[in-house]
């Protein structure tokens, strides 16, 4: 019997089986493969995202590494007694990197090229941070403060001996950057249009229980209360328009004899007198009658209205500072620039301007710069022509008293005093009395304020003011970020 049909058909269901098996030993292979390659490339791009975040974390750490070395910058030339002098680049720290933390800072300081001819000396910091391969570059410029940076600048806001203090209330408009040493007082709604620092309390402040805060009125003159917020809901809302700072730096005022300091300078190429003197910017010409521009004139007021005969000297012709052993009354119109001092009180007779001005103070291109140092105080003299109105235009500086106006609490309105200028004083004056009728301000004895700063005074002064007037602190006036290569 033949077998060959039914044997074949067994040999061939066998295959069958056996050729699937393989297909599907592939496909598992392949598959298994694809899962490695994915498992591969997870852990690759893990590999790379941590590699990045490791990167971008020392890039970072590079940056706050570089920003300190900036202010370690700074917080060096803020140590010295005074603005470091010449053009050669200085190495605070050495030229070693010093290390902070897992990374390396170098900090170098560059005086401006243009030190000698600048009134306010000016510093490029450049600060380099290194963290794990990463380099961060920057570079900031600033420039020595003085007190002729605000337009108000007083140590004390309190009068001596009184317990009340001055306050800024609703009405006043502070139109230029502001510090004091003390506690800022408000009473209702006062306009600050610039940066308000107040050093009560803060770094260096020498009086230990002293807390960083306002004084609110609060409604009640038995009521005040203090606080860091920058209103005191229902009562007072003072309109801080760029800010404020309750932790500045605490600024030493500068001392009385600070004025023999001048009168060093007077004497050697200035003007020197003693006594009580007139003095009187652009008088008229004895013969014309025209003004004499360019001119100081200066005498003695004699006892019955006979005064001596008038000295009158250009301003190009001396170095700038004159020098008064006694006090002085001054008015007229400035033509150039002086520094007029004295170790007494200085009474403004009249209008005290600028020839370079008009109604909005200072002309764009003034060239016109008056200083007034007081060894005592600045007073707006009670006199006939400023009875109405009375606008003044200088640096003023009290050195043991105050700005104010003569007889300020007494006698009937006399318009508005107008300052176009920096005012700095031992303690801040009264200028006059007032109170508030249906939310306006109604003057009752003395001036309304009108008070502007002369921005000029940011990088200029009179003369000679620079030497002597610096805050010992820095102003940063430009930042950014260098390109590490």
């Amino acid at each position: 019997m033949k077998t060959t049909g039914p044997a074949a058909a067994p040999r061939d269901l066998r295959r069958g089986p056996r050729t699937e098996s393989g297909i599907a030993l592939f496909g598992v292979i392949v598959l298994a493969g694809v899962m490695m390659i994915l498992v591969l490339s997870v852990l690759m791009i893990g590999s790379l995202d941590a590699g990045l975040a490791t990167r971008r974390a020392a890039k970072s750490s590079a940056f706050y590494l570089a920003e300190g070395g900036l202010a370690c910058g700074q917080a060096w030339l803020e140590a010295q007694d005074d603005p470091p002098e010449g053009g050669e680049m200085i190495l605070p720290f050495g030229d070693a990197p010093d290390t902070l933390g897992h990374g390396t800072y170098t900090v170098s300081i560059t005086p401006d090229s243009l030190n000698s001819w600048l009134d306010k000396p000016r510093y490029t910091i450049l600060s380099t941070g290194h963290v794990g391969g990463q380099t961060r570059i920057l570079e900031q410029q600033v420039r020595h403060e003085s007190i002729t940076d605000f337009l108000y600048f007083t140590d004390r806001e309190h009068m001596p001996g009184q317990g009340n203090p001055l306050w800024f209330h609703s009405g006043d408009v502070i139109d230029g950057p502001l510090f004091t040493n003390d506690q800022i007082s408000i009473q209702g709604d006062p306009t600050f249009a610039y940066t308000v620092t107040s050093a009560y309390g803060g770094q260096g402040d020498p009086h230990p229980n002293h807390e960083p805060g306002f004084l609110y009125y609060n409604g009640d003159q038995h009521d005040n209360i203090e606080s860091t917020a920058g209103s005191n809901p229902p009562h007072d809302f003072p309109d801080f328009q760029a800010g404020f700072d309750l932790n500045g730096r605490y600024v030493n005022y500068p001392s009385h004899q600070l004025t023999n300091d001048f009168k060093s300078i007077a004497q050697h190429g200035g003007i020197t007198v003693s006594g009580h003197y007139e003095i009187f910017f652009s008088r008229p010409d004895d013969d014309s009658g025209d003004p004499m521009y360019g001119y100081l004139s200066y005498r003695r007021p004699g006892a019955g209205g006979k005064a001596a005969e008038w000295t009158d000297v250009q301003l190009t012709d001396f170095n700038g500072v004159m020098h008064v052993n006694g006090s002085f009354e001054v008015h007229g119109v400035l033509d150039g620039t002086v520094t007029l001092v004295t170790n007494g009180s200085v009474w403004i007779t009249d209008d005290l301007v600028y020839r370079d001005s008009d109604e909005n103070g200072p002309g764009t291109y003034c060239d016109d710069m008056l200083g007034i140092i007081a060894g005592t105080d600045i007073n707006v003299d009670d006199t006939e022509p400023n009875l109405d109105d009375c606008e003044v235009h200088a640096a003023m500086i009290s050195l043991a008293n105050s700005f104010r106006a003569a007889n300020w609490n007494t006698g009937d309105p006399r318009g508005t005093l107008t300052v176009y200028g920096s005012i700095a004083q031992s303690f801040r004056g009264a200028v006059g009395t007032s109170e508030l009728v249906e939310g306006e301000e109604v003057v009752l004895t003395g001036y309304a304020k009108d008070y502007h700063f002369d921005w000029r005074f940011y990088d200029q002064s009179p003369p000679h003011f620079y030497q002597f007037f610096g805050t010992g602190n820095y102003v940063r006036t430009r930042w950014r970020e260098l390109d590490a290569g």
